[in-house]
């Protein structure tokens, strides 16, 4: 959550148990690759964020 708040979603590509120093992320083969993953991970941040607020009515609901 403080990366996120941070705005420091570069640090959400670094696969667990390495994490790169600041700064420094993993190296893309192309712009191309980079959109790419970016779009994925907003596609996920929708998912979860949808599920939310299903969740959310719900327990209005009750």
């Amino acid at each position: 959550m403080r990366w996120y708040r941070a705005n420091e979603i570069h640090r959400f590509d670094q696969p667990a148990g390495k994490q790169y120093s600041f700064g420094h992320g993993p190296e893309f083969a192309s712009e191309d690759e980079k959109k790419d993953r970016q779009n994925a991970h907003l596609k996920m941040e929708n998912e979860i964020l949808k599920k939310y607020l299903e969740l959310q009515e719900e327990l209005k609901k009750k």
